[in-house]
């Protein structure tokens, strides 16, 4: 464990004013798919109008970078930001919006909004308001200077109308068959 020591790792840790929960694996690492690489993580979307959560992710990017590369951090930055536009195919708005993922190889903290551990029938829904606490660190990536995020925990702050109705997902899936079965 020597060599332990002899690395520092030097990460700038952020806690996200609240930001809207994307695409995320919290309970399950993203395991299995033609894109999947064993994390744990979430993906959050900042709207654009929203200029003070850009400058704390802008601000809290170059710090990380200050940290790994103390006299050449400004130069060619790949930051962790980036614009949603290019998934548009996917969900039209996320061209108003800028999109950061969060990832670790470790389960992150899961609270509810009074600060309780969130149940594993509790998933946080695509369009619920989110905490994310983590940090940001400079790597190399394909030789560019790149500051990536880590997950270290997600505080679900409200749910959208359909997460709400149930906390599972058996029971979310119920209502939705007793909303459009002929039968009901």
């Amino acid at each position: 464990m020597d060599y332990v020591k002899r690395m520092p790792i030097d990460y700038f840790h952020i806690i996200t004013p609240p930001v809207v929960a994307y695409v995320n694996h919290l309970h399950v690492p993203d395991i299995g798919g033609p894109d999947s690489d064993d994390r744990y993580k979430i993906t959050i979307l900042i709207n654009k109008q929203d200029s003070a959560c850009i400058k704390e992710f802008v601000d809290a990017s170059h710090a990380a970078a200050q940290l790994e590369w103390p006299t050449s951090w400004d130069k060619v930055l790949n930051m962790p930001l980036h614009d949603g536009i290019d998934k548009c195919a996917s969900w039209d708005q996320l061209a108003d919006y800028l999109m950061c993922t969060f990832n670790s190889f470790h389960p992150p903290l899961l609270q509810m909004p009074d600060g309780s551990l969130m149940p594993r029938s509790v998933e946080v829904a695509i369009g619920a308001s989110v905490r994310v606490f983590g940090a940001m660190g400079g790597c190399m990536v394909n030789g560019e200077k790149t500051v990536d995020c880590y997950l270290s925990g997600v505080q679900l702050l409200n749910d959208t109308p359909i997460s709400s109705e149930n906390t599972s997902v058996y029971g979310r899936l119920e209502r939705i068959v007793e909303r459009f079965s002929p039968w009901s």
